[in-house]
């Protein structure tokens, strides 16, 4: 099993590298470089800095009035410098930082849109809160990343520079520094190795709550009608307990490291005065080099003790690398697994048709279609019947490619000619106009034209009570399932596919309106399957298959009577 580190390595690696490939690629080098170029001018101040401060003490305490002012203007310019120098570098590092963030969001996003695999890692358990993972975890990501990586780029360059002036002093001085580093790094290991997976088990409990939150608010109303404020009280207590109990052991932890780590920077200032102070009462050096020494050892032990002064940062790092590298290789398993089924799927423009089509359930193999075969011609309409938990809905889901659990062949034409009606339709945030287009590749739809489909579900007492085709709304709120299902059937007419797959699409409507619609839709060239429960909708299709209940003598079996 490979170690931790080279774990967290692999998956650092998994995450950065595509950034560094893209398109921006050369725009990221550019403002690394730049960067670059201003840590090295810092750090050249920084130590003409160091020796101003020598010679402007040395020049105070032997009493050159003059040369002090001297001295003291022109360590004023070198600090001006110094100040421009660190605002361009830090509104660098920004400008660097957000379109990293950004390119690796929208990267991100692409990859879980793609191959459907939003819709396949709802059943996985090892990857929680996809949400939070691209959007909390990618800002710390990215923040924590560049700023590790330029401190250690500093850091580097401070040891160059400076471990020559602590030479220059004393060699004892440089041989401190080591020491002292290596002994807070190592200890602040040891006291701080259990932080970064209470840092992973944070960032999880922090993201179940606040989804536990979110699914209280998107399902208020049948929370209010059961009276389920109690038992979502208790939920969401237990939640928060969670978080804060986990958070007790981070601050705890946090404790024990600050107790050394507070009095280790303490020392720091210590340290060199007790080395330099004897060789300046000896008159070996001059006082200048006193204060010079305190100053040059803070910085060389900065870079030294890099462990030890970011070690929250880095735990939080890890604990990030860890969950966004999880997510980033299950996005690939999962896009691989969209490419492979058992059930093969066939592009043909010109039939739809199942082939030996065998369906079970993913979890425990319970069969539910059998041996399914039927071809639909161009302009003929399917009707699959069947009582609840008889297949009828995975056999849509399995031409749609998001059922994978069985054996067979599905041919259908590509995507692009199909539109799939699910019983909950989906309604998002925006306008009316913007429910109603969704999805349907339509272009250039007048507002004659949509006001005409509406007319023709029934659907204009809605459109005058909600305020036109430009009202924004809490749809899933504001329209009735039976009114929803009426604007996916408009969606449908204004899309108008060459095939369409319709899933339950009258469930929350009458008889008389269930027919209205598909009277309708029966008049267009659509070529659609239903499927349904209802078997008075055998009239307005040409071709029934019925998927029967399981005999109680064989309850896993399902038995797919011969087309009408």
């Amino acid at each position: 099993m490979p170690s931790t580190r080279g774990h967290l390595w692999s998956r650092f690696v998994i995450i950065a590298r595509p950034f560094f490939r893209s398109e921006l690629r050369w725009q990221a080098i550019g403002l690394l470089a730049l960067i670059l170029v201003f840590i090295f001018c810092l750090n050249g101040l920084n130590v003409l800095s160091n020796y101003m401060n020598r010679d402007f003490m040395s020049a105070v305490v032997e009493g050159e009035a003059s040369r002090s002012v001297f001295l003291a203007l022109l360590w004023a310019g070198v600090f001006a410098g110094l100040t421009i120098v660190a605002v361009f570098k830090a509104f660098t590092e920004e400008r660097l930082r957000l379109r990293w963030r950004e390119w690796l969001t929208r990267h991100l996003i692409d990859r879980y849109l793609s191959s459907r695999a939003y819709y396949r890692m709802q059943a996985r358990a090892d990857v929680d809160n996809p949400d939070q993972r691209i959007t909390e975890d990618v800002r710390t990501f990215t923040e924590h990343a560049l700023a590790l990586l330029l401190i250690i780029t500093n850091s580097t360059i401070t040891l160059v520079s400076f471990c020559g002036v602590l030479w220059s002093i004393t060699p004892w001085l440089f041989l401190a520094a080591v020491g002292y580093a290596t002994l807070g790094t190592c200890t602040t290991i040891i006291l701080g190795r259990r932080l970064v997976k209470l840092d992973v088990q944070q960032f999880r409990k922090e993201a179940d709550l606040r989804y536990d939150l979110i699914q209280t608010r998107v399902h208020a109303e049948p929370i209010a009608l059961l009276g389920g404020e109690a038992d979502e009280n208790r939920r969401l207590r237990r939640r928060l307990a969670a978080v804060v109990e986990n958070m007790k052991g981070i601050i705890g932890l946090s404790r024990n490291i600050s107790f050394f780590t507070i009095g280790f920077d303490y020392l720091i200032q210590l340290i060199p005065l007790l080395i330099v102070a004897p060789l300046y009462m000896r008159g070996e050096v001059p006082f200048g080099a006193v204060t010079q020494a305190q100053g040059a050892f803070l910085l060389v032990m900065g870079a030294f003790a890099l462990i030890v002064k970011e070690f929250q940062r880095i735990s939080t790092f890890g604990a990030v690398v860890e969950r966004l590298g999880s997510f980033c290789e299950v996005l690939e398993e999962e896009a691989a697994a969209g490419k492979k089924s058992p059930i093969e799927m066939v592009e043909d423009d010109t039939r739809l048709a199942f082939e030996g089509l065998t369906l079970v359930t993913p979890r425990d193999g319970r069969l539910l279609v059998q041996d399914l075969s039927v071809e639909i011609a161009d302009g003929q309409r399917l009707l699959i019947l069947g009582p609840g938990g008889s297949g009828r809905t995975s056999v849509l889901r399995a031409a749609a490619g998001l059922w994978t659990a069985g054996q067979g062949r599905v041919i259908r034409p590509p995507l692009g000619q199909i539109m799939f009606l699910p019983q909950q339709p989906y309604l998002r945030p925006g306008t009316l106009r913007d429910q109603l287009l969704y999805a349907t590749r339509a272009n250039g739809l007048t507002d004659e034209q949509i006001l005409a489909v509406l007319h023709l579900v029934g659907f204009e007492p809605v459109l005058e009570r909600v305020g036109g085709l430009d009202a924004e709304r809490d749809w899933p709120h504001t329209l009735s399932l039976g009114e929803q299902q009426r604007l996916a059937f408009a969606r449908l007419l204004l899309s108008n596919p060459r095939f369409a797959f319709l899933d339950e699409p009258t469930s929350s409507l009458d008889a008389e309106q269930a027919h209205h619609l598909y009277e309708v839709l029966s008049r267009t060239p659509i070529t659609y399957i239903s499927a349904a429960s209802d078997p008075s909708l055998r009239e307005y299709h040409n071709l029934v298959v019925e998927l029967a209940g399981a005999r109680q003598d064989q309850p896993s079996r399902r038995l797919c009577a011969a087309i009408a």
